[in-house]
């Protein structure tokens, strides 16, 4: 959590695909810091319970969320906006999978394979 923050974006304001007819998540002055709240990749679909028969189940219309929009007051298309990263808060865990029929070498695994792996996140160990 951050007590510093203007504004916090929650995970639960997502949305799938790049859209300038989303409405933004919050109106925000420039120098505003936000602490966003992210998914993963899988949209929250894995988890560090997860095993491969959920790998097998991903539903791919809700993969790759994005968070916000932020509307920043002022900005022009065509503006460079500098967005500074604070502080990243690693949840614990990770995955990797294979998944036939997706990614880079989709051909080359019949069978899908999960790893989680966990870590500290304060450590990274």
């Amino acid at each position: 959590m951050c007590n510093n923050c203007d504004y916090t974006i929650h995970g639960r304001q997502h949305h799938f695909g790049w859209d300038n007819s989303f409405a933004p998540a919050e109106r925000v002055a420039p120098g505003s810091t936000i602490e966003f709240q992210c998914l993963d990749s899988s949209g929250g679909q894995l988890q560090a319970g997860s095993t491969v028969a959920d790998v097998a189940k991903l539903d791919f219309a809700t993969v790759n969320p994005v968070t916000g929009p932020i509307f920043v007051e002022g900005a022009e298309p065509g503006d460079a906006l500098k967005v500074t990263i604070e502080m990243f808060k690693p949840s614990g865990f990770g995955w990797t999978a294979n998944i036939p029929g997706f990614g880079l070498l989709a051909d080359d695994f019949k069978e899908p394979a999960l790893n989680i792996w966990k870590y500290d996140a304060a450590s990274l160990e």
